[in-house]
C-alpha cells in the first residue's frame, strides 16, 4: 500500500495518521465502499459455501491460518509455530503461500525443506522467512494454491499443508480453518473495509473451526479472551504470545544476547502492519530508542532511503539500527552501511496445541 493510501486508511479507522481527518465526502464514499465490499464477500462466500462455485481438494489434509482482519496479528510467526509443531511430530509439512510482493509469476518452489532457491526481491519477503526459519518444511508459492499445492505434491509429497493467509481462499478445501485475532484490539473498529481492518463481516468465523488470540499477554488480555469465548462457545479459542528471541548485528552475522540490546543508542525502521508492535518489544527490551522510521508494510527499500536511515540515526545520536527479520529479507540480507545494523527475530508461542491436533483428527476421520 502506497504512503498515501495508507496514512487515509488509518485515518478512516480513527487513527489520527497525518493529516486532518477524513471529511465528510471521503467519509461517506467509504462508507458506501464498505457497504458494497461486504455485499460482494458475503455473496462470494456463499456462492462457494453452496457450491455453485468449485472447491478443489488436495491428496493431503489442509489446514488453514488466516485473518479476518487486514495485517497486524502476528501471521506469519503462528504460520512457522505450526508448521514447527508438526514437522517435529514427524510429518513433512509444506506452506502455500500466495507469495505477496514478489516479482516472480505462476508457481515457484521457493524451499524444498532442504535449500532455499529465491530471495527478495524475487519473492516476497514472509515466504522467504518461513522457508529461511524452517529447515525440513517445504514452501510453495503462487496465485493459484491448488496449483502450488500439487506442485510441492508432485516434488515433496507432504504429509500436510499449511495455508498461508487461507481464510478467504475459497477455491481449495480446508479440512481445518484457524482464524487468528489480535488480543488488543480483535476486530478494530468492527467495519469493513475501507472504513475499517474487516475483510469479511463477523458472522464469516461462523466458518472456522478455532480462533487464536495472537499477541496474548495474560495480565492485560484476560477481558478480551474471555469476551471473545463467550461470543463463540462452541469454538475453541486459543492464545499465542509473539517473543523476541533471537537479535544478530551486521555485518557479519554476530549473533548478539538479547540482554546485549539494553541501553543501546539505536534507530529503528520498519515496514509493518503494526510498526507500534515492534517499537513497544524493543523498549521492553531496554533499547535506548532514538527514534523510528515507519515505512509501509511489505516495502522495497532503495538505496537512497537507507543511506538517509543512516544519516538520520547519527543525527540523533543512535550507534546503530535495528530492524525486523521480515525487513531484513527486503534488504536482500546484506547490510554495508556506516552505520552497524541489528537484527530482531521473534517467534510464536502456542500456549496449547493439542485443540489444534484434536480438530484435525476429528474433521479427517469424518
Amino acid at each position: 500500500m502506497q504512503p498515501y493510501w495508507h496514512n487515509l486508511f488509518q485515518r478512516l479507522q480513527g487513527d489520527p495518521g497525518e493529516g486532518p481527518p477524513p471529511g465528510p465526502v471521503v467519509r461517506a464514499t467509504a462508507a458506501l465502499a464498505s457497504r458494497l465490499y461486504g455485499l460482494g464477500a458475503g455473496l462470494r462466500r456463499t456462492l462457494y459455501a453452496r457450491g455453485l462455485l468449485r472447491t478443489k481438494k488436495l491428496p493431503a489434509p489442509v489446514v488453514s491460518v488466516g485473518n479476518l482482519t487486514v495485517g497486524g496479528t502476528g501471521k506469519t510467526p503462528v504460520v512457522a509455530c505450526l508448521a514447527r509443531l508438526w514437522r517435529d511430530r514427524g510429518k513433512r509439512v509444506a506452506i502455500l503461500s500466495r507469495g505477496y510482493g514478489g516479482q516472480t509469476r505462476g508457481v515457484t518452489c521457493i524451499s524444498d525443506g532442504r535449500q532455499t532457491y529465491k530471495k527478495p526481491p524475487e519473492v516476497g519477503e514472509e515466504p522467504h522467512w518461513l522457508a529461511r526459519t524452517l529447515p525440513g518444511v517445504a514452501v510453495y508459492t503462487g496465485a493459484c494454491r491448488y496449483a502450488a499445492g500439487l506442485a510441492a505434491w508432485q516434488e515433496f509429497k507432504p504429509d500436510l499443508f499449511l495455508l498461508d493467509d487461507g481464510f478467504q481462499h475459497f477455491q481449495l478445501h480446508r479440512d481445518l480453518d484457524l482464524v487468528l485475532l489480535d488480543a488488543a484490539s480483535p476486530f478494530g473498529n468492527h467495519r469493513l473495509l475501507p472504513r475499517g481492518p474487516l475483510r469479511e463481516p463477523l458472522t464469516a468465523l461462523a466458518a472456522a473451526h478455532s480462533l487464536i488470540l495472537t499477541r496474548f499477554d495474560p495480565e492485560h488480555h484476560q477481558a478480551q479472551l474471555a469476551a471473545i469465548r463467550a461470543a463463540f462457545p462452541d469454538k475453541p479459542v486459543l492464545t499465542a504470545s509473539i517473543i523476541p528471541v533471537s537479535v544478530t548485528a551486521y555485518p557479519g552475522g554476530r549473533a548478539d544476547a538479547l540482554a546485549a540490546m539494553r541501553h543501546r543508542a539505536l534507530m529503528a525502521f520498519a515496514g509493518l502492519a503494526r510498526p507500534e508492535v515492534f517499537t513497544a518489544t524493543l523498549q521492553e527490551l531496554g533499547v535506548d530508542l532514538k527514534g523510528c522510521r515507519i515505512f509501509p508494510d511489505h516495502h522495497a527499500y532503495s538505496p537512497e532511503e537507507l543511506d538517509c536511515l543512516a544519516a538520520a540515526a547519527r543525527s540523533l545520536g543512535a550507534e546503530g539500527l535495528v530492524t525486523t527479520g521480515k525487513d531484513w529479507a527486503r534488504l536482500g540480507e546484506r547490510w554495508d552501511g556506516e552505520l552497524p545494523l541489528w537484527v530482531l527475530e521473534v517467534e510464536a508461542r502456542l500456549e496449547d496445541a493439542e485443540p489444534v491436533l484434536e480438530l484435525l483428527d476429528r474433521s479427517r476421520a469424518g
